[in-house]
């Protein structure tokens, strides 16, 4: 398959573009662990003020990957404690999508540095305009006796017997009787160097991708790790998992409707919060088990877990989206309903 020039990221890195991709993801040439490091990071410009690096828009996007804003914010606010410190909880909110033509600044707030605990908040702008606020916690590790308990990790089959996502797009474009829109859009995908590798448990297939319909599920798992080994900085590790956690979350309200992209007209996080209880690296395989208790007036809300391999619940995250449907499937159901009212008025005159 040929692969088109696609430039998936800016960088703001000294004012110099970054060359245009055109690696598969395959290559063996891409230091994914640069690749990803680079992503999360900021460049400080002065006292608690940084900048984006590098931005990405992910294909179909209305803006920037809200993970990777996620993950810049904590990286800014994590240069602004001391090195003992680290994050233990951090709540955030998307106020308009961000554009990959300007670069993030992020202004830092010193609210507390005390013994134990330190707080930040934070405030992301571009062309002047907010775009996103954040709060962080970072705690000083204990050497008191606590109390221990976790929820149990589920029980799935693991990672190596998935096919990773870039194999199941693979796969998928060997069929040539995909309509072109979607063949575009997962070449496009494709295209990119992908630094993140994601594994669901739960494989979509080519006809509910393609139709819109798919299992009601609330709950969902999928595996992810970074492609590449990233060295042993845990403010690293902490901003990778962030940046992760958002991928795909927002989705499992749509698939506790039965519903895949395809039927959505438009997902977008409102909101992101995690709060972190154990040792993490980004680089080993983590299970996200992402649970939807709720869709309501154009929202959903989503609940997660991130297990280690060892069975250890290394973080808790919690969200809330924008959840539309897609015109096409508005109306659908509204001749759905049209039609059962027909129904039930001659059945009436029975």
């Amino acid at each position: 398959m040929p692969f088109k020039t696609f430039p998936p990221v800016v960088s703001f890195d000294q004012k110099v573009p970054k060359a245009e991709t055109t690696l598969a993801p395959g290559n063996d040439d891409v230091d994914y662990a640069k690749n990803i490091a680079e992503a999360v990071n900021v460049q400080e410009i002065d006292t608690n003020l940084y900048m984006s690096k590098e931005l990405w828009l992910p294909p179909g996007a209305r803006g920037v990957f809200g993970g990777q804003i996620v993950a810049q914010a904590l990286r800014a606010a994590y240069n602004t404690v001391p090195e003992e410190f680290h994050v233990h909880s951090l709540h955030n909110y998307f106020i308009l999508p961000g554009n990959v033509e300007y670069p993030v600044i992020y202004q830092v707030q010193r609210l507390r540095d005390g013994r134990s605990f330190a707080t930040r908040f934070l405030t992301a702008t571009q062309r002047g305009k907010a775009i996103f606020v954040a709060s962080f916690s970072f705690a000083k590790p204990g050497t008191a006796i606590t109390l221990e308990h976790q929820a149990d990790m589920p029980s799935v089959p693991p990672p190596e017997t998935l096919p990773s996502e870039y194999e199941r797009m693979v796969k998928t474009l060997e069929n040539n009787e995909l309509p072109p829109k979607y063949r575009d859009y997962l070449e496009t995908r494709l295209e990119e160097t992908m630094p993140m590798d994601y594994r669901n448990v739960y494989q979509v297939s080519e006809k509910e991708a393609l139709s819109g319909r798919l299992p009601a599920k609330q709950t969902q798992h999928r595996w992810f790790k970074t492609r590449g080994t990233l060295d042993n900085d845990p403010r690293l590790h902490h901003c990778v998992v962030a940046y992760a956690s958002d991928s795909a979350f927002i989705g499992t309200a749509a698939m506790a409707n039965g519903l895949a992209s395809r039927a959505i007209g438009m997902m977008a996080s409102l909101d992101h919060s995690m709060w972190f209880h154990a040792p993490v690296r980004a680089d080993e395989w983590l299970l996200y088990e992402m649970h939807s208790p709720r869709t309501s007036d154009g929202r959903g809300v989503v609940f997660g877990r991130l297990f280690r391999q060892d069975g250890t619940l290394v973080a808790t995250t919690a969200q809330e989206g924008i959840v539309r449907l897609s015109e096409r499937e508005q109306q659908r159901r509204l001749k759905q309903q049209q039609d059962a009212k027909d129904l039930n008025k001659d059945n009436s005159k029975l």
